[in-house]
């Protein structure tokens, strides 16, 4: 069963239960979910921690008595099993999100610049590139991917209970390193040296760096 089809189970096995075994039941999905374990293996445990509630529960019995106080502590010992995901995996994240997103810039250069070129004769403003900008592109891109996560995670789906309320102490972090990468931006960038870049030295970087997304990060 994908795992699309084992939440829509839950939700239907969630609607037969009592108001406070529903509620016990979707502070385990929201444990379980936001943990290590591999989504299809955390969807087959929680329809059977249902199952098991919706059996119990005829015979008169309620979700703490089944599996204790606290919600998470039926799964700890499988999410503790789990191990933390490398920090080797974590640099590669973010290598990729930079490497994708000066790929990216380099595409804006190259097209824009190339358009600019067969219109005017001169490719203006997008034939040189500051040294500053790249390095704030490479770095800013990895925080607002974060923040952007981040701020997904705190919205509910239409297939999943709501979370818990959103850290707002995390997101006025990321919001102050954002505002002053900008505002740094504005007088350091005349400190670094400006490239001048053909469109066509973009394109060709836009390409390699395509091209190294798919071999280094993307294989299958």
């Amino acid at each position: 069963m994908k795992v699309k089809a084992m939440i829509k189970q839950n939700n239907v096995l969630r609607e037969q239960m009592t108001p406070s075994n529903r509620s016990y039941m979707e502070d385990m999905i929201l444990e379980l979910r936001s943990s290590r374990v591999e989504a299809v293996r955390a969807e087959e445990l929680l329809l059977e921690a249902a199952n098991l509630i919706l059996r119990e529960q005829s015979k008169g019995k309620d979700a703490k008595q089944i599996f204790g106080e606290h919600p998470g502590d039926y799964f700890r010992e499988i999410i503790d099993s789990i191990p933390e995901r490398p920090v080797r995996s974590q640099w590669n994240y973010y290598l990729m999100i930079s490497w994708a997103s000066l790929t990216s810039l380099f595409a804006v250069l190259a097209i824009a610049g190339l358009i600019l070129l067969w219109i005017t004769g001169s490719a203006g403003i997008f034939s040189q590139i500051s040294l500053f900008t790249i390095l704030l592109v490479g770095a800013g891109s990895v925080v607002i991917i974060e923040l952007l996560m981040k701020w997904l995670s705190s919205l509910s789906e239409s297939d999943a209970p709501k979370p818990k309320p959103f850290d707002l102490k995390g997101l006025g972090v990321y919001v102050v390193i954002v505002i002053i990468a900008v505002f740094a931006g504005a007088f350091l960038e005349n400190l670094f040296p400006v490239i001048s870049i053909s469109p066509w030295v973009s394109l060709i970087l836009c390409l390699g760096g395509g091209l190294g997304l798919k071999l280094i990060f993307f294989r299958s």
